[in-house]
């Protein structure tokens, strides 16, 4: 079967070697995400699942405005039980798309530049999170440009996996697009920061030619492409790459291991000092007349860049094809545009600003196309920008006391301290920030949800179908959930053709109440009580098969006298009985003894062992009793810093954990 129809999604948006990606909505079936489908061949190695997992869980709470949320690792319900990894949809073209559309509008160095500073400082954020961490799988076919020029990088946990492929360093290469830095001793190649590093050399490279890397060119002819590389300037032309950059790109590319970057913080922080010191900058390519230098063959053919504009032009991938409209009369010329902006020098750099906004120009028909500038001497610049996105969008953004709009939202603001405060759920937040003349501000904010002043009740009889009245209000048939009800106690009535139940239930904001009712008793029989479980993991329970409510619910509403009770959980393994006296009209708790199950620990060389962060002792810890239920272990090594696993303890069979410090995960 296919896995679209099969999960609801649609037809494949994109496909490469690590599988297909394809757009559904979620589980509620309320947003829209994006599952990458996994081949066969990645997810028939054992290990693959398992290190996948582990770096989806480690990153579950990694937020950032450049990065494509990851929302989880799924089975999807088709014939082959496709492993997918699920994540944030984000509109806008994959960098590879654009860089292989022969309709594509050319890529100016600036432009270039633009896109390149995005992507370092997003990845040095990764790195900055944990020394362990990275992408390990940065590529064309990872990135996103979005209709803003915002740069995404999506797919970011699949590192950990891929490494457990033990693929040669050209197989990484030709099957996945993955490049690896060559290793130094006979181990395999691993997907570290050092990888990232290298991979976001072959991005730069890439925007910098216009064009993505052919098979054979990455890793013997990497060298050659970067000698040849020229750099086209605002006005199309190609010119020799500004010294500054081609020193960058050489360390980006470890080409020579003595001087590469060892991770992102200092790739950034060395770009950003070529930008601002060198004197050979991005913006005497751009401004100075001269004439453009020759350029060296590569060694194999390819398409070759049309300098027809000097921008960048990004949109959505063009709608299906329609029937074409009737011949229009040719358009005059569009005018030639100058835009001042922020410069990338501080001193004589073209403007980031406008360089932005030339990427970001979009065809009102969906397709590509390009828009001629002109970057002159720009004038004295006397405005900033501010970005600010929010979590969830949609707060109102308001500036000085002024409402600018709502987010994602990107400002022009006079230089100057201001005032940032956005409305949403929650309470308010202010944010003071400081703009100076061309500089851009980014600010990204989780807003706390929107916390409920009302309450529901969830009311279901047994049998069905009974009245229900709320503090002397009709509400319906049972079973069903009243809306909107105010903090505090309310009274219940529950009408059969047998018998009449009232009852007293509490309500709390934003809480939803819950309220078991058997109404099988007759005219005259003893009134009920109730019973109350207080259990660790949700527990079910039954009495002569059949089921009451769960520990979820405050208390569940049973006839007064003696009952037999069966508490359940077969995910745990979990199965007992037990005997309750439930008096009329009160309250009977029903005991519960949590059991234990087992768990053996070992590490490579050894560890010390945490347990739900507290320590347990060293490995190996052969036979150490945990109540059942999930747990997290962390294994810590002075030097070898520390793994952390997530496991389910059960009564159904010991738990096995063992690691290999020495391995990163």
């Amino acid at each position: 079967m296919d896995p679209a129809r099969a999960t609801g999604m649609s037809a494949s948006v994109f496909h490469d070697g690590l599988g297909d990606r394809r757009r559904g909505t979620d589980a509620t079936g309320a947003e829209l995400v994006e599952r990458l489908c996994l081949g066969g061949e990645l997810t028939s190695v054992p290990a693959f699942e398992f290190a996948l997992r582990e770096r989806a869980s480690r990153l579950a709470q990694f937020r950032h405005p450049c990065f494509a949320a990851v929302r989880s690792v799924d089975r999807l319900n088709d014939a082959a039980s496709t492993l997918a990894l699920v994540s944030d949809t984000v509109r806008g073209v994959r960098l590879s798309t654009l860089l292989t559309n022969p309709d594509r509008p050319t890529i100016d160095i600036n432009a270039a530049i633009h896109l390149i500073r995005q992507l370092v400082s997003a990845v040095a954020v990764l790195h900055e999170s944990a020394p362990d961490l990275s992408h390990g799988a940065i590529a064309p076919e990872r990135i996103i440009i979005t209709p803003n020029a915002r740069v995404v990088i999506v797919e970011y946990v699949l590192g950990a996996a891929l490494e457990q492929l033990h693929y040669s360093r050209d197989r990484y290469w030709t099957d996945l697009r993955v490049a690896v830095p060559p290793s130094t001793s006979a181990s395999m190649p691993h997907l570290d920061q050092r990888a990232d590093i290298l991979q976001i050399g072959i991005v730069a490279l890439s925007l910098v030619v216009g064009r993505v890397l052919d098979n054979h060119e990455y890793p013997t002819l990497v060298a050659d492409v970067l000698k040849s590389a020229g750099a086209l300037n605002g006005r199309g032309d190609r010119e020799p790459l500004p010294p500054g950059i081609r020193r960058w790109l050489t360390r980006a590319l470890q080409l020579d291991s003595r001087t590469s970057f060892q991770n992102a913080l200092e790739a950034r922080d060395e770009l950003e000092r070529v930008l601002a010191d060198d004197e050979d900058t991005v913006d005497d390519v751009v401004v100075e007349e001269r004439p453009a230098a020759p350029v060296a063959p590569r060694p194999a053919p390819a398409k070759p860049v049309v300098a027809a504009a000097p921008v960048i032009v990004v949109a959505p991938p063009p709608p299906q094809a329609v029937a074409p409209p009737a011949p229009q009369p040719k358009a005059p010329a569009p005018p030639i545009v100058s835009v001042p902006a922020a410069p990338v020098n501080q001193r004589r750099g073209i403007p980031l600003a406008a360089i932005a906004a030339a990427v970001a120009i979009i065809v009102a028909t969906g397709g590509f196309a390009a828009r001629r500038y002109v970057f002159g001497n720009p004038p004295a610049v006397e405005t900033g920008s501010v970005s600010v996105t929010s979590v969830p969008a949609g707060a109102q953004v308001i500036v000085d006391g002024t409402l600018r709009g709502v987010t994602p939202l990107t400002l022009t603001v006079a230089p100057g301290a201001h005032n940032v405060e956005l409305r949403g759920g929650g309470e308010p937040r202010t944010i003071p920030i400081t703009v100076g003349a061309g500089q851009q501000v980014s600010q990204y904010v989780e807003l706390a949800k929107a916390i409920a002043n009302v309450g529901r009740l969830n009311i279901r009889t047994e049998p069905t179908g009974a009245t229900v009245t709320v503090d002397g209000v009709d509400r319906g048939k049972a079973p069903l959930v009243v809306e909107g009800l105010t903090p505090g106690e309310h009274a219940v009535t529950l009408q059969s053709d047998l018998v009449s139940v009232k009852q007293t239930v509490q309500i709390e904001a934003g809480q939803t109440a819950s309220l078991v009712v058997p109404l099988t008793v007759t005219e005259g029989a003893p009134v009920s009580g109730w019973v109350a479980v207080s259990a660790p993991a949700e527990v079910q329970l039954f009495e002569n098969k059949r089921l009451l409510g769960t520990s979820q619910s405050d208390r569940i509403m049973v006839s007064a006298g003696r009952h037999e009770i069966e508490l359940v959980n077969d995910a745990l393994g979990y199965h007992v009985t037990r005997t309750v006296q439930v008096p009329a009209g009160k309250v009977t708790a029903v005991a519960i003894n949590w059991p234990t199950g087992n768990v053996a620990l070992n590490a490579q060389p050894w560890a010390e062992v945490f347990v739900d962060d507290k320590r347990v002792g060293e490995t190996p810890i052969g036979n150490l009793a945990l109540p059942i239920g999930p747990h997290e272990i962390t294994f810590r090594h002075p030097d070898l810093g520390e793994q952390r696993q997530a496991v389910t303890v059960s009564l159904k069979a010991p738990v096995r954990v063992s690691v290999d410090l020495r391995k990163k995960p």
